[in-house]
């Protein structure tokens, strides 16, 4: 017997739970508070599809879009340091660990004593001798990096860059933890794995447009500019939800996929108080984001990732106009956990990414501005300072019909794409066919 699932929550998690639970016959409804479905990946860039994205790469062959992605030319990794210079991190064709022992010794980024430093524990890694600490989940990386030998130039200039990238933070911020284990699988795990790509297009076409087609297809139902306001619970279960015009509506099972600060208002107080599980989620916290993203009249021929060493903006990538404007360049930058750009007028904001943009790609004359969008997200990448692993939820709640999704839950993963659509699959896994 199938059952009905009520999904909360229509960002990319929720999405993937649905396509999931309809595509194995569950009667599926996704609530969502804005007009339409996606969240706030509607206005997000294009994504970094590397080889570990597992969950990423299996929603993209459900959808029809993995074999044009792979045949996307391979994206360097660049560093832009402080001094001016110019570093790729080189993706080399050959098998674990040569890849990984030749494109470090080979990479320009740090001195010959970080990478030898680096080197050295890497072969200590992957020996096992001694094995990895078992308190990286409690300490910060800039501490740990120190601790192998990292000098203050490479933590504050590749290794800070990289943990903005991948983990949405400085290194004192980060857990070094999930810091090292993101490395890990990211860059360490052979040549296929740090192999690239970035499409030319945003999240919304490129993944959204699509998913939201497919769930038109197979019968998934939506209500958008719906609000829920209470949860309500009986004994070991989920009752009903209540929205904003006093509907009640029920289902076998829910699925909570929205942001865990939107969650707990959501619950009763009995709740919070009682269980562990939501007491830790209310520990959890975001950080801010802004995106500028510009039009440019100039073409270019290959899309480029350039990481940003004390720059306003953390990163930029640019690729060609393929959806909008003829001969141009989309350029999006990306800056984390800086609040002080929060309050910026959108006019300062874009003459800051034209500042940064002439350091991170020099070379003539500033193209024509044709236009551009600015996303200011005051609550947008979580956490993940030291101590912060253990109150990411798994899946299943205290309650037997009720599920929790989304990037910040606890997938193994940063709260990033990857970790998303993680959840969302994971969700859908533990809603039985049959009458439970």
């Amino acid at each position: 017997m199938n059952r009905t699932v009520l999904i909360l929550g229509g960002g990319i998690a929720g999405l993937t739970a649905a396509l999931h639970l309809a595509a194995d016959g569950h009667t599926v409804t996704v609530i969502e508070q804005a007009d339409r479905l996606g969240g706030r990946l509607c206005q997000a860039p294009p994504p970094l599809l590397l080889e570990a994205h597992a969950a990423t790469w299996s929603l993209l062959k459900t959808l029809g879009k993995d074999t044009a992605a792979r045949r996307l030319r391979h994206t360097p990794l660049e560093f832009l340091q402080a001094t001016g210079a110019r570093i790729q991190f080189l993706h080399l064709p050959l098998p674990s660990p040569l890849n990984t022992l030749l494109g470090t010794t080979l990479f320009q980024g740090l001195s010959m004593r970080d990478r030898w430093h680096l080197l050295s524990f890497l072969e200590r890694t992957w020996e096992q001798d001694p094995p990895l600490p078992n308190d990286l989940d409690t300490r910060a990386a800039d501490e740990w990096l120190a601790s192998i030998g990292q000098s203050e130039q490479a933590r504050h200039g590749v290794w800070n860059s990289l943990a903005r990238l991948l983990l949405g933070a400085a290194l004192p911020q980060v857990s070094a933890g999930l810091f090292m284990r993101t490395l890990r699988r990211c860059f360490l795990t052979g040549a296929r794995a740090t192999k690239l790509i970035i499409p030319p297009h945003g999240l919304d076409s490129f993944l959204l447009t699509p998913l939201r087609a497919e769930l038109d297809r197979i019968g998934v139902r939506s209500r958008v500019n719906t609000t829920v306001t209470q949860l309500h619970f009986t004994q070991d279960r989920v009752a009903h939800v209540e929205l904003a015009d006093r509907t009640r509506l029920t289902a076998d099972w829910y699925i909570s996929a929205l942001p865990h600060h939107r969650l707990t208002p959501l619950l009763p107080e009995r709740v919070v108080t009682h269980y562990a599980y939501f007491q830790q989620i209310s520990r959890l916290s975001e950080s801010p984001l802004v995106i500028v993203r510009l039009h440019l009249a100039q073409p270019v021929e290959h899309t480029q990732l350039v990481l940003l060493e004390r720059n306003r903006f953390h990163w930029m990538i640019r690729h060609a106009d393929e959806e909008r404007h003829e001969q141009a360049t989309v350029l999006w930058a990306a800056a984390v956990d800086e609040p002080d750009l929060l309050p910026q007028s959108k006019d300062d904001l874009v003459q800051l990414t034209l500042r940064d943009m002439e350091k991170a790609f020099p070379g003539g004359p500033l193209p024509r501005l044709i236009e551009a969008d600015v996303v200011r997200l005051p609550s947008a990448i979580l956490a993940t300072r030291p101590g912060m692993q253990q109150c990411r939820p798994l899946s299943p709640s205290p309650f037997a019909n009720f599920l929790v999704a989304g990037a910040w839950t606890d997938t193994g993963w940063p709260a990033n794409l990857e970790s998303a659509i993680l959840s969302g699959q994971r969700s859908a896994s533990l809603v039985p066919a049959d009458a439970s």
